[in-house]
């Protein structure tokens, strides 16, 4: 009869109790790119939008117009975007390990001192003195455990080590990219309605993806429904009615 071992037991729990959908790991690249997606679109459509509605010469190229500019806008802020969470990323991770080389030489070469700090840090979370300094003890022992308490609770600094940069940057990239598009579907699939009705077509595909980006939310946060449609709804509401009011200045 198979008995099942500690290992065992604490890797089905993890499992149980911890499993996620994959998009959790990038979830903040996916709202922050879709979000901005579908604000950087909704201001061009709209922008252009305004001048067309009060000049007739506009009206006529208003859709091809808005078409190839919010294509080109897409994928250019959005290559833009990705590149920039990329490197972000990168100098988030090059940063935490020239401080954790600091750190590592503090504690070889002034070991005391980090060891007083240690114990300070430990009362300060509740630790009687006595415990303090038992647990700084311990931490002596383990080197790389010590750096890993003194990164995050000395210095503050999580650690980014694991982060992907290429999945991180494309996940912006493709997260601006699908919601981005949306609020443009009216021109590419209704361009023969006039500039009005596609202007109020493209207001309801960024409803729309605003939806869509807080059910996301939802399913993968696992925050109650109406929570996660509010925050994005009233968010990206916002972000949007303010690129349509930059928009309504270039009126001619």
């Amino acid at each position: 009869m198979h008995t099942t071992t500690r290992d065992e037991a604490l890797a089905q729990h993890l499992h149980d109790e911890h499993s996620q959908s994959p998009l959790a790991d990038y979830f903040k690249e996916v709202i922050y790119g879709g979000i901005d997606g579908i604000v950087t679109t909704f201001a061009v459509v709209a922008g252009f939008s305004g001048a067309a509605l009060s000049n007739e010469t506009t009206t006529q190229l208003s859709f091809l117009v808005v078409l190839l500019f919010g294509l080109a806008n897409l994928f250019a802020d959005g290559v833009s975007m990705g590149l920039g969470n990329f490197l972000a990323v990168k100098s988030d991770q090059d940063l935490y390990r020239a401080a954790r080389k600091k750190e590592v030489n503090e504690i070889r070469n002034n070991t005391e001192m980090e060891y007083v700090e240690t114990i300070t840090i430990m009362m300060q979370k509740g630790f009687t003195e006595d415990q303090a300094t038992t647990l700084a003890d311990i931490y002596k022992s383990n080197e790389t455990y010590w750096v890993d308490f003194m990164m995050t609770h000395e210095l503050e600094m999580p650690d980014p080590r694991g982060d992907n940069p290429v999945y991180t940057g494309f996940a912006t990239f493709a997260s601006f990219l699908v919601f981005g598009a949306i609020p443009l579907l009216p021109f590419m699939f209704w361009g023969d309605s006039s500039t009005a009705a596609l202007f109020e077509y493209s207001i309801f595909g960024t409803f729309v993806a605003l939806v869509l980006l807080g059910l996301l939310k939802w399913k993968i946060v696992g925050s109650s429904l109406g929570k996660s449609l509010f925050e994005v709804l009233v968010v990206g509401g916002a972000a949007a009615l303010i690129a349509f009011l930059v928009g309504t200045f270039f009126r001619v």
